[in-house]
């Protein structure tokens, strides 16, 4: 993604809108094309002996196709500048790996997706990068752990908001306010995954780099791998693309045509999504094999209210406890018709799993932050509810 005429971005056009239209408009393409079309070459013709500013010329750094891509996102996320990945992961640890300082700390939010905590504990513990681990969900005691221990070695703040699996809410504004006071030179780097562009822009709060894992909601169709990170900051935009293009994760012009066509239809998903799982999670809570159920849209949860200070909506992941057994659990997803014992999120279709065992296997002490064997992961799809909790239901009653 490279600068471009803001005359072709109109911000003031609503998501959806956005999301349609933004550079497809066939009256601005020579073959007036409504969709945007594969641009699949790996190079370009040039037309002088040196490769140009802003010239295409190599499908690793630039191409059309992701571009466009690149272009929407950026305008759906509130955002200047956006790159896209081959995976979550690849926007994610290149974005680390641009940003993190020699020897210095990262603060990161105790409940983090698992392969983000492998970057942390299997990479970088090998370059005397050390990470401290915070339960930001305490509300209260955030002033206190950054006085502590937010100083001039830290170089990254690592959120999620909510969190996976846990679903735990923090306070965003406090932490940026805080964190800028205490050290302007932090980095706050933000996953977005679970609340998509439709329900929070991260950026509008001081966060410096939002990040995404495009396979979930915003692709929402269970096909693409990808990844994404927006940023205000043209410095930091230039020093993360040049390490993508040095480590080579950039994404594939198909990929990025699957992705475009995925995201006009985010708004609708994204509603239908909380809706059914609102529903579910009314289902759940009331169901005398379901312990707990951890959902911010709750008002039983214990930061819904923070919540609701910085985002539109609460997405549609919902995490519970079953006081069941391992083999009643086994027992449970069994006999399930509808809904796929499967990890990933963010698809049409629902999807269920037990952290425990699968996405947060390798995770060291996770029963210590609340993972344990009988934690449910699901992902609700955009099924039809009722179908939903019929389903829930006589698998539940099985066990």
């Amino acid at each position: 993604m490279e600068l471009l005429n803001e005359s072709k971005i109109n911000n003031n056009l609503n998501f959806s809108t956005r999301a349609i239209h933004i550079l497809e408009d066939p009256k601005e393409n020579y073959y007036k094309d409504i969709v945007a079309p594969i641009n699949l070459t790996s190079t370009y013709l040039l037309d002088d002996l040196e490769v140009k500013e802003n010239q295409y010329f190599y499908t690793r750094y630039d191409n059309q196709t992701r571009n466009i891509l690149e272009y929407k996102l950026a305008a759906l996320e509130d955002s200047k500048f956006c790159l896209t990945f081959s995976s979550g992961m690849s926007a994610i640890s290149t974005t680390l790996l641009s940003l993190v300082k020699p020897n210095s700390i990262i603060i990161s939010f105790d409940d983090i997706y698992s392969v983000t905590k492998k970057i942390f504990e299997q990479f970088f513990i090998e370059y005397n990068i050390k990470v401290i681990y915070f339960d930001f969900s305490e509300i209260n005691s955030i002033e206190e752990f950054l006085n502590e221990n937010l100083n001039e070695n830290v170089s990254i703040i690592y959120l999620e908001s909510p969190t996976n699996p846990l679903l735990k809410i923090t306070d965003i504004k406090k932490i940026v306010s805080i964190s800028k006071k205490l050290n302007n030179n932090v980095k706050i780097i933000f996953d977005n995954t679970f609340l998509s562009p439709y329900f929070y822009n991260p950026l509008n709060d001081g966060v410096d780099v939002v990040v995404h894992s495009l396979t979930k909601y915003i692709n929402g169709h269970s096909d693409v791998i990808a990844g994404a990170i927006m940023t205000n900051n043209q410095e930091l935009f230039y020093l993360i693309k040049r390490y993508r293009n040095m480590l080579g994760g950039a994404l594939s012009p198909f990929d990025s045509y699957l992705i475009i066509r995925g995201l006009k239809t985010l708004a609708l998903r994204m509603e239908k999504h909380q809706q059914n799982a609102m529903i579910l999670a009314d289902y759940l809570k009331k169901h005398p094999k379901v312990k707990k159920v951890l959902y911010p849209g709750l008002k039983e949860h214990k930061n819904h209210e923070i919540i609701k200070n910085y985002a539109k909506g609460f997405g549609g992941v919902i995490s519970f406890e079953l006081d069941l057994d391992n083999f009643k659990i086994k027992k449970f997803l069994s006999n399930l018709k509808l809904i796929s014992n499967a990890v990933s999120l963010g698809g049409v279709e629902s999807l269920i799993c037990i952290p425990y065992f699968s996405t947060h296997k390798d995770v060291k002490d996770k029963e210590k932050i609340g993972i344990t064997p009988n934690l449910v992961r699901l992902s609700v799809g955009i099924e039809e509810p009722q179908d939903l909790i019929q389903d829930l239901e006589i698998a539940l009653n099985k066990c």
